[in-house]
């Protein structure tokens, strides 16, 4: 059964990675949800244009300017994020902040693990010192699991970790580090492992965005009508940005005693081929398009079907996805249209 949700608003919240994808659509839904709440947000890069905009539009994120306060900050400076965390003093943290491609975590794994590690350590170390009781959402992945889904059973949050990728292993290490400090330091946490998800604002070196932007440039005459893909036998489990993110909110609202540590999936539960996917996309487009396999898109150590169990998030919060498929690929298409239109002006 769900447990009713806190309502106790937030009094400052931090955003780290937040002109990231995810953070866009986040930064929206919490200004939505909390409009009371001062949002800081980071970034160790040029901000993105959104966060300028005034007036709302259909670019994620847009409508921000005055509502979110950036900082620049690079997450595995130690003495900065410590810095940083002593002036604002948050009372809840959302960590998105990660290096999260996978065919770069193969080609610098150094830089993957700095990040994804020690990025997590200097944030965990920083609450500890300067602000214990502020509730951390540790973002992970559904990668961590890797060869778990080899059993071809849906995998639980008890499920051991298997990584088969620095981006993976690296992620895993952090959330083991998240629930170590929840169990032997009192932090308060809860540890997210979205499965895939996309939408809006997605780069195109993941799969569905790839596909779509592919399908955008066709249309406008930028490309030849020859859609290179990956391995399109692959099942993956995935959602719209706009569920995943309603789910953060959700796990935000819990009370004191499930912010000790505990891990959630967020997953649709249904496993769904790539080639599907890629074939409901095709019938959105009157372009006669054909495809044909790129080997520089096949990952390493690919696991063929990924099914997810996510009922203890259900249980805790009472979230279903909300958006069908055949939405979120709209949603995703549309947008990839409007960026290559505005590339032509």
């Amino acid at each position: 059964m769900a447990q009713a949700a806190s309502s106790r608003a937030f009094r400052s919240l931090l955003i780290t990675g937040a002109s990231g994808f995810v953070g866009a659509h986040l930064l929206s839904a919490l200004a939505r949800r909390w409009p009371d709440t001062a949002l800081h947000a980071t970034t160790c890069h040029s901000l993105p244009g959104w966060a300028y905009a005034v007036e709302p539009s259909s670019e994620p994120g847009a409508g921000l300017a005055g509502r979110v306060r950036w900082h620049r900050l690079d997450i595995t400076q130690g003495g900065r994020v410590t810095a940083l965390l002593r002036t604002l003093n948050p009372d809840g943290v959302i960590h998105l902040a990660a290096q999260s491609h996978v065919p770069t975590s193969f080609r610098d794994p150094e830089l993957t693990w700095r990040v994804n590690l020690q990025g997590t350590l200097n944030l965990l170390e920083g609450i500890k010192r300067h602000c214990p009781e502020t509730l951390l959402l540790n973002v992970g992945s559904s990668d961590m699991y890797g060869g778990a889904f080899l059993s071809g059973e849906p995998v639980s949050e008890k499920a051991a970790f298997q990584p088969l990728n620095p981006y993976a292993a690296s992620k895993a290490a952090a959330d083991l580090a998240a629930g170590q400090y929840a169990a032997s330091e009192g932090l308060r946490v809860i540890r997210v492992r979205p499965f895939n998800h996309t939408g809006p604002g997605q780069r195109e070196d993941f799969v569905l965005a790839g596909f779509a932007s592919q399908i955008a440039r066709i249309e406008a005459g930028l490309q030849p009508p020859v859609l290179e893909t990956g391995n399109l036998d692959a099942q993956r489990d995935f959602l719209d940005v706009y569920d995943v993110v309603r789910a953060y909110l959700a796990l935000l609202e819990l009370p004191a005693r499930q912010q000790r540590g505990q891990a959630y999936n967020i997953a649709s539960g249904r496993a769904v081929a790539i080639r599907e996917l890629l074939q409901a996309l095709l019938e959105r487009t009157e372009c006669p398009i054909t495809h044909r396999l790129d080997p520089a898109r096949q990952r390493p150590s690919d696991i063929q079907a990924v099914r997810a169990d996510a009922t203890l998030l259900r249980q805790a919060t009472g979230w279903l996805p909300t958006l069908p498929q055949g939405d979120m690929l709209e949603r995703l298409l549309n947008d990839c249209r409007r960026r290559v239109a505005a590339t032509l002006r």
